[in-house]
């Protein structure tokens, strides 16, 4: 049986924040003031998921980097490592 895949997206906004959104959703999960607090967050939320892709764009709205469930899982957080919105 194939997972459904959950597709979060990083992008820039026009007034140079970050968003983190879900596809298939209009509002935006979560927003940061800079792109690596973002793409730790949109990590960090996919893999509360089964199957999951995340698609990371850089300010000029291109394709930067791809990471999904099967190739990039990524260590837990420490209790230090606390992402916070902003």
């Amino acid at each position: 049986m194939v997972e459904n895949v959950v597709h979060f997206m990083v992008v820039p906004n026009s007034g140079g924040t970050w968003s983190v959104v879900e596809s298939g959703f209009a509002k935006p999960l979560a927003e940061f003031s800079e792109a690596d607090t973002a793409e730790k967050y949109a990590l960090r939320l996919a893999e509360s998921k089964v199957a999951w892709k995340v698609d990371v764009f850089d300010a000029s709205g291109s394709l930067a980097a791809t990471f999904n469930s099967e190739d990039d899982a990524m260590p837990k957080p420490g209790p230090s490592e606390d992402i916070k919105e902003e």
